[in-house]
């Protein structure tokens, strides 16, 4: 009993450093990794870019022409209308259309959509806000909602199921052919939004539905979907120009809006998005799409117009921190790691990384030899220590000091 228990304690220290030294070693050791900042320029029709290089921000395009920091603003007027405004040199009109401050600022818009976004929990009830109250400021409610066998609402303060009005939601959503229940619930759950759009379902058969409140009535609409067409994230949104709903990614990870008003389904023509592992960032503004798909260690940007096709595209990659010479000090080290939290989740849990490559088997090995000289000094026969030997020619480093923290002192 007494051997087993130091071995829990011996697995418990592998455990604990597992976790805690390879997050020192890359807190002390790892270069932060300067991405490039690239903006689509809708003066030259081109990509210019922001890069460190040797501690100074260098300003070019893309064939290398180089620019001060003035030229580059004027590359792109409307990122940086405040200060072209300031200094004189924002142009009247780009490519005959005339620059109006209130029309440059309502066509603009900015999404951008995480990894753990998607994979993080969602909540069960839902705030339904009245889209028509007559006032300014929308107001919360006093009762959230949910669909599972019907449309319920519940009362916040009373905990109580307010039957008429979910009756009164339940007969709407019947009426347009709803099977219950909802596979997902997207929308803006908050007052800081400019309207209440209410909120986009999606039923058990995998149809579509706009639903929300209007004077104290629900309104229910019945999105019609190409043929086969799944969608496993809805984010919706609240731009100024009021042309889409929302932006949603199919189960084949294909990027959709869905337009207001007419209800139409549109594709962006972007191909190879990842949403586990890449952040998506969507830039609008009065000319064009900038679609930014960012990993750890590449980058791919997709450019549209307004009418939604491609104008242009780019890419580029940088050797991440394993492929760094911290990552490869890194896998003489440590055979794995465990983390307790990763960029691409919300979810605090053991994530185990095994180490590529096989170098710190180098140092497993010399690891087990100093193992071997510390039992022949403690004049222990190294033949009764075959389990620790085990334990660190498996886990290196982490083993050797779960195996030093409690030594085995039943041997004999």
């Amino acid at each position: 009993m007494k051997k087993i228990s130091r071995y829990i304690l011996v697995l418990i220290t592998i455990i604990t450093t597992m976790t805690a030294l390879p997050g020192l070693y890359w807190l002390a050791f790892e270069k932060p990794n300067r991405a490039p900042y690239l903006f689509y320029s809708c003066i030259n029709n081109g990509f210019v870019v922001q890069r460190h290089q040797n501690g100074k921000l260098i300003f070019s395009d893309l064939k290398g022409d180089k620019y001060t920091r003035s030229k580059y603003e004027q590359k792109l007027p409307l990122l940086y209308i405040r200060q072209l405004l300031v200094s004189g040199t924002m142009p009247d009109s780009i490519h005959g259309v005339e620059i109006d401050i209130h029309k440059v600022n309502r066509n603009r818009s900015f999404f951008r959509l995480r990894p753990k976004d998607i994979s993080s929990p969602k909540p069960g009830l839902y705030p339904m806000f009245e889209s028509r109250s007559g006032r300014v400021n929308l107001q919360m409610p006093k009762d959230f909602f949910r669909i599972k066998s019907r449309m319920e609402f519940i009362n916040a303060n009373t905990n109580t199921v307010e039957e008429r009005k979910s009756e009164l939601f339940t007969s709407a959503l019947q009426h347009y052919g709803f099977a219950f229940p909802s596979k997902m619930i997207a929308g803006i759950p908050t007052t800081r939004k400019s309207c209440d759009e209410g909120y986009f379902v999606i039923d058990a058969n995998n149809h579509l539905f706009h639903v929300k409140m209007v004077r104290s009535r629900p309104y229910v609409k019945r999105v019609k979907l190409p043929e086969g067409l799944r969608f496993k994230y809805i984010a919706c949104v609240d731009f100024s120009d009021k042309k889409y709903y929302n932006y949603l990614i199919s189960d084949k990870n294909k990027i959709y809006i869905l337009t207001q008003d007419d209800y139409k389904i549109i594709r962006f023509p972007v191909e190879g998005y990842n949403p586990k592992r890449e952040e998506l960032r969507i830039f609008g503004d009065l000319f064009n799409y900038s679609v930014y798909m960012v990993g750890k260690d590449h980058l791919k940007i997709v450019v549209l117009n307004k009418q939604y096709q491609k104008v242009d595209e780019y890419q580029e990659s940088w050797p991440n921190r394993t492929q760094r010479m911290e990552g490869k000090v890194f896998g003489y080290i440590f055979p794995a790691e465990l983390s307790l939290s990763k960029w691409y989740s919300s979810y605090n849990k053991f994530y185990f990384n095994r180490t590529a490559g096989f170098h710190w088997l180098f140092l497993n090995i010399l690891l087990l030899i100093l193992y071997f000289f510390i039992l022949r000094k403690r004049k222990i026969d190294p033949k009764k220590g075959i389990i620790d030997f085990i334990i660190i020619g498996i886990t290196g480093i982490f083993g050797f000091i779960g195996v030093l923290c409690f030594p085995n002192k039943f041997y004999d």
